[in-house]
């Protein structure tokens, strides 16, 4: 129970990855406040969470507006608590050619990976520095932060603005008392893995040291380290679980 009666808000928490980060963090003994984007899967991960040990609040925002995402922070709060932690999992990616790319696509990239994080992080700070205690947990990749191996510029430039906000923000606010790190997933067995080729999975699972893909319990498990106090000397980093894909 390394996070008995914490609270944290779980951006993004209804995809792959977000639903066994929350599972992970709530058997931990976290009361979670969980959003997403989507109403429909938020509500069936909250459905599947019923009964498990702890308490849950969720509903549906979008984590890249403030406004709507303050006004869930306050009634989040009202309910669980102040936060004590922040996962920023909300994000998304698409596979394009930057030539064959557009604005509209951009904007998508840099809004859903890296705007929410700025929005969500904004949010909740006062809260975390009224105590000087808390902790935020952000989502990049190994694409941001050695490039893209397939065509995807705009997602790479996203994460990589991840990477500076964790760092540039743990310098700011670390020695007030709340540590910033970033996770960094290599292949992982997502969706978007799921959809390629069997040639494909097998050339991802070949780039990894340990000849597998990642699972989201992998991740997830690194969420959980970053989250409690067994990271409480981490700060400023990004944690990287790739497989040893890249070095």
């Amino acid at each position: 129970m390394r996070l008995k009666d914490r609270v944290v808000v779980v951006t993004g928490a209804a995809g792959t990855i977000g639903r066994e980060v929350s599972r992970v963090l709530l058997a931990n003994g976290a009361r979670l406040a969980l959003t997403d984007v989507s109403a429909g899967p938020l509500g069936t991960l909250m459905d599947e969470l019923d009964g498990t040990a702890g308490t849950i609040w969720g509903r549906a925002a979008d984590a890249a507006d403030f406004d709507e995402f303050s006004r869930l922070l306050s009634d989040a709060t009202e309910v669980l608590g102040r936060p004590d932690v922040l996962v920023n999992v909300a994000g998304t990616f698409k596979f394009a050619d930057f030539v064959d790319s557009s604005p509209a696509d951009w904007a998508e990239m840099i809004s859903t990976n890296l705007l929410t994080a700025l929005v969500a992080s904004r949010a909740v700070l006062p809260a975390m520095l009224e105590v000087s205690s808390g902790a935020i947990v952000n989502f990049a990749s190994t694409a941001g932060e050695y490039g893209s191996i397939r065509p995807a510029a705009a997602y790479a430039a996203a994460k990589a603005g991840v990477i500076g906000f964790t760092k540039s923000l743990a310098r700011e606010v670390s020695p007030l008392g709340v540590r910033v790190n970033a996770i960094s997933p290599g292949p992982i067995d997502t969706p978007a893995l799921k959809a390629v080729t069997e040639a494909e999975r097998a050339k991802a699972s070949a780039r990894t040291l340990l000849g597998r893909l990642g699972q989201p319990h992998d991740i997830a498990q690194g969420v959980l380290y970053l989250a409690s106090d067994e990271s409480a000397f981490v700060t400023g980093t990004v944690l990287q679980v790739n497989g040893g894909s890249l070095l």
